[in-house]
């Protein structure tokens, strides 16, 4: 076996030998004939050059054909050369357009500017309104806390003040309260009530896992997430839950928040969990400042400065501007442009002085907040009423029936223009005029007597 084995190997060998040799004597043939040391080596004789056919001359029909092509591709190339003209040209008026909006929201800014720092930022001023003015100031109040009015920051610092005030009766669900209440914004205070919820939840459904009824007090998600809003403490001393002292991760002594081993109530646990994510804050409601105005009587105009969310130096530069309206409107102006001045002329405004004109001429009026619905209007109307029966409300202006449309009755005042102050057209629905014409007509008055009366 193993002799056939060295055999086939010096077969192989001598094959791989023979195609070496051929492969050299190959190459030698291809170098060509030899020569001696010191002859004059010939030139190698030029290859031979094939003849180029030659080409045939194109015929008539081939080249019409070729001129035509020619003709359809440069005038194809001719269009989207226009195109991309007209393109970038358009796209150069837009952009030259928004060059100009840029620049003059840039001189309105610096002018605002210089009078800020001529005259100084105001302090804002708590002063009683004017007698000349359409309503004496914007006000709240929360029955929770007092029949008093206030002012809206006022009213926050007393409702904050009483829920203090009563977390010795009731700590846990007064902390509730508190942190829906005196915190904010809405999603750290939603992202703490998920926190806090999960911490119970860990605690209810694993009752024996030590490690779920305590709580690192440095932990940094507890610190940002927890401990860093109002009633939070309250609300755990509420549920519970000690401070101890323990050894941490790192073998230091730390303070926990610990929910003891003895403590199996896990119900109360359960519930003021549920009353956590539950609750809703404890805000003011606004004031409506009825006031009812009766026929003939002279009906003022000027607003206080509750009703504005900007300075009156802001205001009086925006209004001198008004002339550039009517060029702004002319330009061809991109879809952000639009929104961007909206969003300005939106934001001018916080409150909306609605008057209601009645058929017989008595006027009420009363104070919105410009993000109010037109049904809050006609609640505000119907608790008014003698008889207190469907209406339609339209504007005096446009004579527009409010609370129609796609929107409907939740229609809010800003999107339906009304803000900062307007008049509407009070009528009763067409079907009560019609049952109250079968019943020998419609009512003379309209407001309940006690209020013309105690005005």
């Amino acid at each position: 076996m193993f002799q056939n084995s060295d055999f086939l190997d010096n077969k192989m060998s001598a094959i791989k030998d023979f195609f070496k040799k051929k492969k050299t004597e190959a190459k030698f043939k291809l170098a060509g004939g030899g020569h001696k040391l010191g002859e004059a080596s010939s030139a190698p004789t030029p290859p031979k050059q094939t003849k180029q056919k030659e080409r045939a001359h194109p015929s008539q029909s081939a080249q019409q054909a070729g001129a035509a092509a020619l003709n359809r591709f440069a005038g194809q190339d001719q269009k989207d050369t226009d195109a991309d003209f007209q393109r970038a040209r358009q796209k150069a008026l837009i952009k030259e357009q928004a060059r100009k909006e840029l620049e003059r929201e840039e001189k309105i800014e610096q002018e605002i500017a210089k009078i800020k720092l001529v005259y100084g930022e105001k302090d804002e001023v708590e002063i009683e309104g004017p007698s000349q003015l359409a309503v004496q100031g914007v006000f709240f109040r929360c029955d929770l806390v007092s029949d008093e009015l206030a002012s809206r920051e006022d009213m926050k610092l007393k409702i904050k003040d009483f829920l203090y005030g009563q977390l010795e009766g009731e700590k846990g669900l007064t902390a509730v309260l508190i942190i829906h209440t005196c915190n904010s914004p809405r999603e750290k205070v939603e992202l703490c009530v998920e926190t806090l919820s999960k911490y119970i939840d860990n605690i209810v459904n694993n009752p024996a896992e030590l490690k779920f009824r305590k709580i690192r007090r440095s932990n940094k998600a507890f610190k940002e997430r927890v401990a860093s809003l109002e009633g939070t403490h309250e609300f755990l001393d509420g549920c519970g839950f000690q401070v101890r002292q323990m050894e941490g991760p790192d073998g230091q002594i730390e303070d926990f928040w610990v929910f003891p081993e003895e403590n199996t109530d896990f119900e109360s646990l359960s519930a003021m969990r549920d009353t956590l994510k539950g609750a809703e804050p404890v805000t003011a409601e606004i004031d409506r400042g009825l006031l009812v105005i009766p026929p003939q009587q002279k009906m003022c105009r000027d607003l206080p400065q509750d009703f504005f969310s900007i300075s009156k130096e802001e205001l009086k530069v925006e209004q001198g501007n008004k002339r550039d309206l009517l060029e702004r409107e002319s330009l061809l102006r991109t879809k952000a442009m639009r929104e961007k001045e909206e969003a300005k002329a939106r934001r001018k405004y916080k409150y909306c002085l609605i008057r209601v004109r009645f058929p017989d001429g008595w006027v009420l009026q009363g104070t919105f907040n410009v993000h109010e619905s037109v049904s809050a209007i006609s609640e505000y109307i119907s608790s008014c009423l003698e008889t207190p029966l469907p209406h339609i409300l339209s504007d005096s202006g446009s004579g527009a029936r409010l609370g129609e449309g796609e929107a409907g009755p939740d229609a809010t005042l800003i999107d339906l223009g009304l803000v900062p102050a307007s008049l509407v057209n009070f009528c009763w629905d067409p079907e009560i005029e019609l049952d109250l014409a079968s019943q020998g007509g419609a009512p003379q008055t309209y407001l309940r007597e006690d209020l013309k009366l105690g005005r």
